[in-house]
């Protein structure tokens, strides 16, 4: 990466000259615009960016962000690891420090988002499992600290209190039924968990004229193993044809291919399976499976983005990442 000093010694001026004309602070120091001109355009050429942090620092902040984490997802899906290894790289890259809590409950948000955390932070960004009852202070924080949410399958309520980045869940849903489409399967199941994952599947069957069967829906309570494994029995208990499975999680895609393989059925030869987050869970499977990604590290770098804007003091909306399908053996001929 360029530096000031390499942009001065290329032109044989001062450090200094250089710091003032890039950071627009000449002052009473003369300069011809010929030279101003010359140092603006090695700079692009040198493809020159300021430092973020000691920006930062000089306009009177602390040069960190605190992050609060209420972690989510099913074990071993890591999706809370992804989210925070996004904002990692994010606040790495524009040289911010992270200020790193975790919380389960309101009241231990409350305990650490104290009046001494707020004088050490230029921002925050609150993520995983949404916290409606939190949003009314929030708001009130927000009034003297810059504040991004990353809640996961955030309401609407939720996503109009605050600049809030998060997974299109539909479209997660829809993906996931589109490819077993794609496959050439026609009678697809899904083990519902998530109201918004599963008007994706509707959209996506009713897309290609495929009247859905309610014998096809199987609700599921979680994301586990071991509910993927429940709802598979139940599905060959209706005793109704299927050649897919669209699963709301990885972990769940996991129970369904172990019920499925006791059972004698042939992945993806008789049925091909889907699951959601594109977790380590869906290499380690008996039969690798395919998983539409989860979005959340792009959703921590988004948020970091978003932030340091409302840092700068600019106006951020409400995001959405967006996310594709990464094929395995459980869909492969």
């Amino acid at each position: 990466m360029a530096s000031l000093k390499r942009i001065a010694a290329d032109l044989g001026v001062s450090y200094t000259l250089v710091s003032k004309v890039l950071n627009d602070r000449l002052g009473t120091t003369g300069v011809s615009a010929k030279m101003r001109a010359a140092i603006i355009n090695k700079a692009r050429e040198l493809e020159y960016t300021p430092n973020r942090l000691a920006v930062a620092l000089k306009a009177g902040r602390r040069g960190a962000v605190g992050i609060f984490l209420h972690h989510f997802g099913s074990p071993g899906s890591e999706i809370s690891e992804q989210l925070l290894r996004g904002l990692a790289e994010g606040l790495a890259q524009s040289g911010y420090r992270m200020w790193l809590r975790f919380f389960n409950t309101d009241d231990e948000f409350i305990a650490a988002c104290d009046e001494q955390l707020k004088r050490e932070v230029d921002g925050l960004i609150v993520a995983g499992v949404t916290h409606e009852t939190l949003l009314s202070r929030l708001r009130k924080i927000e009034k003297t600290l810059p504040v991004v949410s990353v809640f996961c399958g955030a309401s609407e309520k939720a996503r109009n209190a605050l600049p809030n980045v998060g997974s299109d869940y539909e479209e997660q849903g829809y993906l996931a039924t589109r490819h077993l489409l794609d496959k050439g399967c026609r009678a697809v199941a899904t083990f519902s968990v998530v109201e918004s994952r599963h008007e994706g599947y509707l959209r996506a069957m009713k897309e290609r004229g495929l009247e859905v069967s309610a014998s096809l829906i199987v609700q599921s309570p979680r994301f586990t193993v071991e509910d993927g494994g429940t709802a598979l029995e139940e599905l060959v208990a209706r005793n109704v044809p299927f050649d897919g499975i669209v699963c709301h999680s990885d972990a769940q895609a996991v129970g369904a291919i172990n019920e499925l393989v006791r059972r004698g059925y042939k992945v993806p030869q008789a049925v091909k399976v889907v699951g959601i987050d594109n977790s380590p869970l869906a290499e380690a499977c008996i039969v690798p499976i395919t998983s539409v990604t989860s979005g959340m590290a792009q959703s921590g770098l988004k948020a970091v983005e978003l932030l340091l804007k409302k840092i700068g003091g600019d106006k951020v909306e409400t995001t959405v990442t967006h996310s594709e399908v990464v094929e395995r053996e459980s869909t492969r001929p």
